[in-house]
């Protein structure tokens, strides 16, 4: 079977972009039924990253497709990481990578709209603030006895908790949105996948949050249908919120197409086809027939693709920027213990950040192999693939299209500490060329932020800093980063010399950086206080709060 390739100038010599993953043989461990037919395991190296002077692919198009008058200059849509999620919770709206790219483009508050998610005083945002709670409970902690302190800080945190449901199930956040003369630009929504963008309705979610919690789910400390409620903030728009509005969130970006045309869409969707199985430490392919799925097979991801990409050509948009899908298990949620030594990359087991090495219980703690996360990053490469084949084939068509690439997956990977900086055996061949180099700004502090769990004490930060407290989603300077490599690539298809994001301004508005919380040391205790309490809500609920 031939490779198809893609030939650009701009990485001279003999190198190229492949389209697909390299023809390798299935290692024995990965056939099915634990791994699905369509899976081509990757025992290589990751693939080379692309930079932004390299998202056009190296495709120019024809003069004249570089600027435009469209009323609406910046749309987004897509997931938490779009959001400005952080820390369990979505809150700081204003500090997401597209009010920061926005900000750097010039535009006004008029020109760029996000929704808000403002929740009680104690615990602000939605489903879970988890830096509000562990600021709480060392507030309610300091200058105790052990004993007492843990009290106070349980009791801090289910009280906490408890305000987040009331405000969300029954008081000012329950209350649904009215309607406005336009949608947000910022259209994203956490939890949502590729089919969740053009298949979810505004009318479902009225359904789903008027229906009854049912059960012991009244009792859970978890807002019930909290991303429903998020897609309701963020999806108000001209049409009433009942329950016979068809508005998905491709439709709202279809609306601001159609009413003054859209400059530049970005679409980053993806990593919820994945994630659930680096946050839950559980595998189960969506071609299961009885169980919910953790990670998409190829094939499932690639029919939601072509669909959302069907749907996304339909939108008046001068160009549009397709993300990656990030290697979830590069996310500090999932801690690789034992030996490193499946494709140099890969840990022996991945278990929960807060658990300590050697308390890990095989069998009682959950955990994924070296094999489950390679072959998640393996299908994640192929989903990829076919995201980078889309943006080829829309800039070859004709008339072509100014489709670029947005790699947040390389750049995740060019950050990443435990599988390469700190590992300089384990780095791939194009680690030299492509390493990622930290603003001035962010070089200068010490430690360093990495990619590791967040963990800090009274001295201040001692670990991390590029991840948020729920190990999954970026620190406001994460999203900086995030920003940057956005607005150098608007630059580049604009032909605009690159332009960067102003750290030292995020640097200052970094809570977690200027002020981290001094009770997050070794056993990260109150984190682990607090997952224990999500779990149980899950558990309760009976559906995943991802």
């Amino acid at each position: 079977m031939s490779q198809s390739l893609i030939t650009p100038t701009f990485l001279g010599g003999n190198r190229v972009i492949p389209l697909r993953p390299p023809d390798s043989q299935r290692p024995s461990w990965a056939g099915p039924p634990d791994y699905p037919s369509d899976l081509i395991v990757n025992l290589g190296d990751a693939p080379e990253p692309l930079l932004p002077e390299e998202s056009d692919l190296g495709i120019p198009l024809p003069a004249g497709s570089a600027e435009g008058n469209a009323a609406h200059k910046l749309v987004t849509i897509g997931d938490s990481l779009t959001m400005g999620f952080k820390s369990m919770a979505i809150t700081d709206t204003k500090l997401s990578w597209p009010v920061m790219v926005a900000d750097a483009l010039g535009l006004t508050a008029q020109q760029f709209t996000y929704p808000s998610f403002p929740g009680p005083p104690d615990c602000p945002g939605l489903p879970l603030n988890l830096e509000a709670i562990v600021r709480g409970m060392q507030t309610a902690g300091d200058g105790q006895p052990p004993v007492l302190k843990q009290l106070r800080e349980t009791y801090a945190a289910i009280t906490a908790a408890s305000h987040v449901k009331s405000y969300w199930e029954h008081g000012p956040g329950s209350v649904p949105p009215g309607t406005a003369d336009n949608y947000y630009h910022n259209l994203a929504v956490y939890s949502w996948t590729v089919a969740d963008a053009y298949t979810r309705t505004v009318g479902q979610a009225v359904a789903t949050v008027n229906s009854s919690a049912g059960g012991l789910a009244a009792f859970s400390p978890i807002v019930t249908h909290g991303a429903d409620r998020a897609m309701l903030i963020t999806l108000r728009g001209p049409l009433a919120q009942d329950m016979s509005n068809p508005t998905t969130m491709v439709d709202a970006a279809k609306w601001l197409g159609d009413h003054g045309g859209i400059d530049t869409l970005v679409v980053a969707l993806g990593a919820n086809n994945a994630l659930p199985a680096a946050v839950r430490l559980r595998l189960v392919w969506s071609d299961h027939p009885e169980q919910s799925p953790t990670v998409f097979t190829p094939s499932h991801f690639q029919a939601q693709l072509t669909a959302l990409a069907d749907q996304v050509a339909a939108i008046t948009a001068r160009r549009v920027i397709w993300a990656t899908v990030p290697h979830v298990t590069v996310a500090p949620i999932a801690l690789g213990i034992g030996a490193k030594t499946l494709a140099k990359r890969y840990y022996e087991h991945y278990i929960h950040a807060w658990i300590r090495p050697d308390d890990y219980l095989p069998g009682v703690n959950p955990a994924l192999t070296d094999q489950q996360a390679c072959a998640i990053d393996s299908a994640i490469d192929q989903y990829n693939y076919a995201i980078k084949q889309l943006v080829y084939n829309a800039r070859t068509a004709t008339p072509a299209r100014d489709w670029l690439i947005l790699d947040m997956c390389g750049l995740l990977d060019r950050l990443a500490f435990r599988r390469y900086i700190n590992d300089p055996a384990g780095q791939p061949a194009w680690w030299q060329r492509k390493a990622y180099q930290l603003p001035k700004v962010l070089a200068a502090l010490t430690p360093l932020p990495d990619t590791r769990f967040f963990v800090s004490d009274p001295s201040g930060r001692t670990q991390g800093g590029l991840f948020a407290l729920d190990g999954t989603h970026p620190t406001t300077i994460g999203y900086s980063i995030l920003a940057d490599q956005v607005l150098k690539t608007i630059d580049h298809a604009t032909g605009i010399p690159p332009r960067s994001i102003d750290f030292a301004r995020y640097l200052d508005e970094d809570s977690l950086i200027t002020h981290p919380p001094s009770s997050l040391a070794g056993d990260l205790g109150p984190l682990e206080l607090i997952n224990t309490v999500v779990d149980v809500g899950e558990t309760l609920l009976g559906q995943p709060q991802t």
